[in-house]
């Protein structure tokens, strides 16, 4: 039976799986094919009649709309894709292909859309999508000549920085966002090698934005017809930034610590956990230990250590691998000439989490041990040396005669240093004094009679550093006095003979007075200037050594001690200083000096000290060397009581009655037989305080007795200073 073409229609319309709907001009639904149901969910009775876009989507429903009155207007069909609410609720993906229908005149009298449900391939996609961009990913096909794309996926926007619209409208500007000397090599080998079937596999730069260099591995697959020609070419772009970054940060790093370990310094090495044998070492650890890098091979770590720290460095090494954290130790090296003594930092190699080696960091400290050593076993010399020399320039200040200061070089010699033989030797022939032995030390001291005088040393062993700085101290506190002394003591014979004779001039007394004061400043000034500026000078580089290397709990207490020691003798020449030259007795005035010179003898005294003074009635300003006579008389009366008197109480007095400066002392100390007394130069420094009050014009009276105290009286003449006036004479 033929059919009707009605029939067949209605046939094919009934039983496609494909949803056909006609729409009139105003978008209203004049027929539905029966598949309506299974696509949306709703029956034709439903449907028909209806707007046709109202199951639609609303973010869809416009534009499916728009599309609908473009194609009334422009009598062309469109192919549309939009979304529709099920019955159920569910959302479902359309594909549809919408055609006009023309009548006699070619006018459109309604529109046919052809539908299917595509959701489970939109679902597919959708997957893909979420795939390629959780992997950084996109997937194109395009055909041969790349003219015309047939796919591109979303993802293709954030790693190209290209959206996938413009990507399918404009292909050529895709090649925009390659780095042109990566877009030549595609366009020429890559293209060859595609247009021969062959696939290709290939990392680009990306210029993602201006200033921005991404990478991508390209991995293109040419699809081949029947006839083995080029259908189309299918690729994917993976986005491998980080991981090219990572890859050259690696070869960077390993590039760096391949620098570091080659030119570090310090000995680089690493070895094995099993038998703590070699793997590598660098040039610095050759230096270090003397042992050249290609015999290292095979050979074990311990062997290069001395047998007596084997057990340290290995606990070292063990407590590094249960710890698993770093360790430093000290040793020793058994290879090379004479004992090494090496730092090494043992720090764990780790790989994938794991214990895999053990790295070294030697450094060679033979040289700062050593020093650590003779600081050490010098601090006890040190203190004896420092000692001496305060002990020696205060015994100085009381020398008067190139006999005693020779024999007080040679006594202090012969108590320091390691000398078999000492004694001061004169050349009358000559500057040239042949040496007896080829180890001798001579060394001038001064001269006499335009002769020079030597100092002669058989040393028992040669000396140390800081027993030649000593020696060069002492002997400089020698040469200062020495020519002086020599003046000194001429002139005071010649006193002496002129007292005999009764012709001693108060005028010579003075100067001399005047020429020991002028020594003792100069004296003064010397140690502050040389002396206690290069102890200042060693003080400070010995805590700028402490305080910038690492040292030992024992080592830095001893370096501590010797820091203290050398405070001790800045502090001890400095009390020399003053005591040679007060620095403020002249500003202060006599009365305030003698309160300063008490006040610090009490610290030291065994005895009380009381003074009385009656400044308001003494004119001012005195003469310099009153006040300075004055002084060093009390001086040296104070060092008699410490010495000689054993007195428990010193009482004086200062004061001043017609026109003289009235000074006295008295002590309860053992006493002295004043008729045993008769002038000598040498007895309890007398004499000295006697030949001052003379060259000053003074008189002074001695009453003592043996179990009944000492006491001096002495009497000045009182001279202006800014005037030159002298108030009266003395008054028996």
């Amino acid at each position: 039976m033929e059919l009707r073409i009605e029939d067949k229609y209605r046939i094919v319309a009934e039983h496609t799986s494909d949803t056909i709907v006609l729409v009139d001009n105003d978008a209203v639904v004049r027929f539905v094919s029966p598949s309506i149901r299974a696509l949306s969910g709703y029956d034709i009775e439903q449907y028909e009649g209806t707007d046709a876009f109202a199951p639609l989507h609303p973010e869809d429903r416009d534009r499916v709309r728009a599309a609908h009155a473009e194609v009334v207007r422009s009598n062309r069909p469109v192919d549309l894709e939009y979304r529709l609410f099920h019955a159920s609720g569910h959302l479902v993906y359309v594909e549809a292909r919408v055609k006009p229908v023309l009548d006699d005149n070619g006018n459109v009298r309604c529109v046919v859309a052809v539908a299917r449900d595509v959701t489970e391939r939109k679902q597919a996609e959708q997957l893909l999508e979420n795939i390629l961009d959780n992997v950084n990913a996109a997937v194109w096909s395009t055909d041969k000549d790349f003219a015309k794309y047939r796919f591109c996926s979303d993802s293709m926007v954030n790693i190209i920085g290209m959206p996938k619209e413009e990507i399918m409208v404009q292909p050529i500007r895709l090649h925009d966002h390659i780095h042109p000397d990566d877009n030549a090599v595609l366009m020429g080998e890559v293209k060859a090698k595609l247009d021969r079937g062959m696939p290709v596999t290939r990392t680009i730069r990306m210029i993602h934005v201006e200033g921005e260099t991404r990478w991508g591995r390209l991995i293109i697959h040419p699809y081949l017809d029947r006839s083995g020609q080029v259908e189309r070419i299918d690729g994917i772009l993976m986005d491998v930034t980080e991981k090219k970054r990572s890859e050259d940060a690696l070869e960077e790093s390993e590039q760096r610590y391949k620098s570091l370990f080659e030119n570090n310094l310090d000995g680089v090495f690493s070895i094995e956990l099993d038998g703590f044998y070699f793997v590598n070492a660098n040039r610095s650890f050759e230096q270090i230990t003397g042992i050249e890098l290609d015999k290292l091979t095979d050979r074990c770590f311990l062997g290069l250590i001395k047998d007596e720290d084997h057990s340290t460095v290995y606990e070292a090494l063990f407590g590094v691998m249960q710890r698993r954290e770093p360790a430093d130790i000290e040793c020793r090296l058994a290879a090379g000439r004479g004992e090494k003594i090496v730092s090494i930092t043992f720090v764990p190699i780790f790989l994938f989490g794991e214990l895999n080696g053990i790295h070294g960091i030697v450094k060679d400290i033979t040289e700062r041990k050593r020093e650590e050593r003779e600081l050490i076993e010098s601090e006890e010399r040190y203190k004896t040396l420092q000692q001496s020399l305060n002990r020696f320039s205060n015994d100085l200040a009381n020398v008067m005669k190139v006999s005693e200061l020779e024999n007080r070089l040679l006594d202090e010699v012969r108590a320091v240093l390691p000398a078999s033989r000492a004694a001061i030797e004169e050349a009358p022939g000559g500057p040239e004094l042949p040496s007896e032995q080829p180890g001798d030390i001579r060394i001038k001291i001064g001269e006499k009679k335009r002769h020079p005088v030597h100092l002669r040393l058989a040393m028992d062993r040669p000396m140390l550093r800081i027993e030649e700085e000593w020696l060069e101290t002492a002997v400089h506190y020698v040469t200062i006095l020495y020519d002086n002394l020599q003046l000194i003591e001429d002139l005071m014979k010649r006193l002496e003979e002129m007292v005999t004779n009764d012709e001693t001039p108060k005028w010579m007394l003075r100067l001399l007075f005047r020429l020991s004061e002028k020594e003792r400043a100069a004296l003064s000034g010397d140690l502050h200037d040389t002396v206690l500026q290069d102890l200042i000078i060693w003080y400070r580089k010995l805590e700028s050594l402490r305080s910038a290397r690492a040292f030992d709990e024992e080592t830095k207490r001893e370096l501590v001690r010797i820091e203290e020691g050398l405070l001790d003798a800045i502090h001890q020449i400095r009390i020399t200083c003053n005591e040679l030259r007060p620095p403020f007795l002249l500003k202060m005035g006599l009365v305030e000096s003698l309160k300063s010179l008490f006040a610090y003898a009490r610290m030291f005294a065994n005895y009380e000290i009381e003074f009385a003074a009656e400044p308001a009635d003494i004119p001012l300003p005195l003469q310099e060397e009153h006040i300075l006579g004055v002084y060093r008389i009390v001086q040296e009366l104070l060092n008699n009581a410490g010495k000689h008197s054993g007195a428990s109480k010193v009482t004086m007095s200062l004061s001043s009655r017609d026109g003289r400066l009235l000074f006295a002392y008295a002590d309860d100390g053992v006493g002295m037989d004043v008729a045993a007394y008769e002038g000598s130069f040498a007895h309890m420094g007398l004499a000295g305080i006697e030949k001052r009050v003379l060259s000053l014009e003074g008189e002074m009276r001695l009453d003592s007795a043996p179990g009944h105290g000492f006491r001096v009286e002495i009497s000045l003449p009182i001279v202006s200073q800014s005037k030159g006036e002298r108030y009266g004479h003395f008054a028996g």
